[in-house]
């Protein structure tokens, strides 16, 4: 290298050692100020049970979901499949929001606390429920009434 630009290189490289001590700082004060934001839970979940080849298949993975969710109508218990759910833990934060549930659903959540509601219809029901984390737990939901579809 020629020595005329040995001091451009120089001071290229004092302003960017000098950039990322600065960055570094930056970031340094930047997180003593930061607040901490919940994560969004994205649990997964399955809807199905329509027909008997859907119940015979969400009856055959049953095991495999924590919590299983059935909603039925009527006096007869048919199942219903257009279901606003909303499962929240005890704080209020939500873990699921689908607005087309059923007749059957199965979730996995973290072991807590929950609390689900479940509206058809106009109508909403609640349900608390506790996952341990080693035993399953399956909960019904029904409606009385209303037309035959």
């Amino acid at each position: 290298m020629k020595p005329d630009k040995m001091p451009s290189q120089r001071l290229f490289y004092s302003i960017a050692a000098a950039a990322v001590l600065a960055a570094s700082a930056l970031g340094a004060h930047a997180q003593d100020e930061l607040v901490t934001v919940e994560t969004a839970h994205s649990p997964m979940f399955i809807n199905g049970g329509i027909g008997k080849g859907g119940q015979e298949y969400m009856s055959g993975i049953a095991r495999d979901w924590p919590l299983r969710l059935v909603f039925s109508a009527r006096k007869d218990n048919e199942y219903v499949a257009d279901v606003r759910l909303l499962v929240t833990d005890t704080r209020g934060v939500p873990f699921l929001d689908i607005s087309g549930a059923g007749p059957i659903t199965y979730v996995k959540l973290p072991p807590g606390q929950y609390r689900i509601a479940a509206s058809h219809n106009g109508k909403v029901e609640t349900r608390a429920v506790t996952l341990d984390g080693k035993a399953d737990r399956e909960v019904f939901f029904h409606w009385q009434g209303g037309p035959k579809s």
